[in-house]
Formats: structure tokens, sequence, C-alpha cells
């Protein structure tokens, strides 16, 4: 799993992932710096002499894995986070629980 994108550095990169030339220096240059340099520390881009900036694959995957992130929760049986103020809501948590499933306890099968 990668290091979740910023708001500064979604555009940028978004304009890496759908580019497939390189970026001279002089357009570069155009950017806010700030996120164009936490690219380039995390190597999501990189620069070759004499051609300039370009999205790498650590880059595109990164990329692809902000695009396709689920957000459902892989137990949503179980409660909400500790931050939630139930009574905030007009929430009783007590009578949000539900009841635990019984046990059907089957007979011992005897063996023939």
């Amino acid at each position: 799993m990668t290091s979740r994108l910023s708001s500064l550095q979604y555009p940028l990169l978004l304009h890496f992932v759908r580019s497939v030339f390189y970026m001279p220096i002089g357009e570069a240059q155009k950017f806010d710096q700030r996120p164009f340099r936490s690219l380039l520390v995390r190597k999501w881009i990189g620069y070759s002499p004499g051609r300039g900036f370009r999205a790498t694959p650590k880059g595109r995957n990164a990329w692809e894995e902000f695009q396709h992130r689920s957000i459902t929760r892989t137990h949503p049986e179980r409660p909400l986070t500790a931050y939630f103020d139930y009574w905030a809501y007009g929430l009783d948590p007590l009578a949000l629980k539900k009841k635990p499933a019984r046990l059907a306890v089957m007979p011992k099968a005897k063996m023939v």
C-alpha cells in the first residue's frame, strides 16, 4: 500500500498520469514546487537528464490505488468508531446492538 495523495499532489500526479510525454524543466517550473518535491521524494515521478520529468511505475500504482480505493468496511457489523457520538444524533447505542445469534446444537450422531 502506498501513501495517500494530498490535495496538492492529486492534480499534479493527475497531470503526469494522463501525459505520456516527458515534462521539461521549463514547464515544471509553472507548478507549485511543494507537491512536485513530494512526488520526487516518494519516487512517484522521476527525472531523466535531457528529457525531463515523467510518472514512474510507482506513481502510476499510487494513482491506480487512489482511483480504485474502496471505502466499504470489511466488517460492517462491528460498532462505529469511538469518535462517533451516538447521543449527539439522538441515538441510543444500546438499542442499536443486535441480539447475538442463537447457536443451534445438533445431537451427536451414533457411530455405526
